[in-house]
């Protein structure tokens, strides 16, 4: 998910707040924005100290803006939000769940985080609701993930009537007495089942970044595979903002393109060649896509300093840039 929820801490030994209020509050604020503290506070069902920490952690990222008349979602907060991969919604479904308000949450794109159902199930409890039915969307209809059994999928009809769904998407229906207990349970078990552990480089894992990612958000991956590759020059942008160039163990740009970090992310391929052009011209560099759904939303690029030659050429060709 793009927005960090399970960043976020309450302060001190035991949390005030869960991801569920994080996420609540950026979802009171875009549905009842401009929206003040103390209001907030009672939608959230927090003290104002937290729901004060949580609005500063906003404003510090630049996904919200105080104002005169309360808190808004600034641009970035309204891209970000939009895309963090879940969308929630009320809904009636019959016999399939044991309470008598439910709350469904469609999650972009994880079905293969979802072993038996069990573990959404126990985190909706522990959040608060008395239930949770977990499905996922394969070869376009909805399953229950513990039964190799294709179920009657007219059940589903008013799920398919709330959300557009895609194959390798989850649904999660918490139950409760309350829509409120309902929506914490599903949300808080869809926030856990984003921050699982997931085979990475495979199509359809780089939901942890978005194509509209920037720099802040990319840097600490890219410095970790500059780490990994013996700090060779590395480069990442998202599809939509440019974004670092690391060397000698830091970021040195902030505001990166090139040649050929553009020309993968247009062929959505794997390219290796000497770059024509930009920073790292007349040196060899490799650049990866990060694919989601057959599109390129990121890429990497490692500048090959380790065939003969290579530092004498990046130094000349600084020294050309300057």
């Amino acid at each position: 998910m793009v927005l960090e929820f399970l960043s976020y801490t309450g302060g001190g030994p035991t949390p005030k707040f869960s991801p569920y209020h994080v996420w609540k509050a950026y979802d009171a604020i875009s549905t009842q924005g401009p929206v003040g503290r103390k209001t907030l506070s009672q939608i959230l069902g927090i003290g104002e100290g937290s729901t004060r920490t949580i609005l500063n952690k906003m404003v510090r990222k630049g996904t919200v803006e105080n104002t005169k008349k309360g808190a808004i979602l600034t641009e970035r907060g309204w891209r970000q939000f939009r895309n963090s991969g879940i969308s929630v919604a009320p809904l009636q479904i019959g016999d399939l769940t044991i309470g008598s308000r439910d709350c469904a949450v469609l999650v972009k794109g994880l079905a293969d985080r979802i072993n038996t159902g069990y573990e959404q199930r126990d985190e909706a409890v522990r959040a608060g609701a008395i239930g949770a039915t977990t499905l996922i969307f394969r070869d376009g209809k909805l399953m229950f993930p513990d039964d190799p059994e294709v179920p009657e999928q007219s059940k589903f009809l008013p799920i398919r009537a709330l959300f557009a769904l895609e194959d390798n998407d989850v649904v999660i229906i918490g139950t409760a007495q309350s829509y409120e207990a309902a929506e914490k349970g599903a949300v808080t078990a869809a926030l856990a089942l984003s921050d699982s552990t997931r085979p990475c480089w495979q199509d359809g894992t780089s939901g942890l970044i978005s194509p509209d990612a920037e720099a802040e958000e990319l840097k600490c991956l890219a410095l970790a595979v500059h780490e990994l590759v013996g700090r060779m020059p590395v480069t990442m942008r998202s599809r939509n903002n440019n974004g670092v160039r690391c060397e000698d163990g830091k970021v040195v740009d902030i505001n990166y393109t090139g040649p050929v970090l553009e020309e993968s992310l247009r062929r959505n391929t794997i390219i290796r060649r000497i770059a024509p052009s930009g920073h790292y011209r007349g040196v060899p560099v490799v650049v990866v896509p990060i694919v989601r759904r057959k599109e390129a939303v990121a890429v990497f690029g490692i500048v090959d300093i380790t065939r003969g030659g290579m530092f004498e050429l990046i130094s000349r060709t600084r020294k050309e840039n300057l």
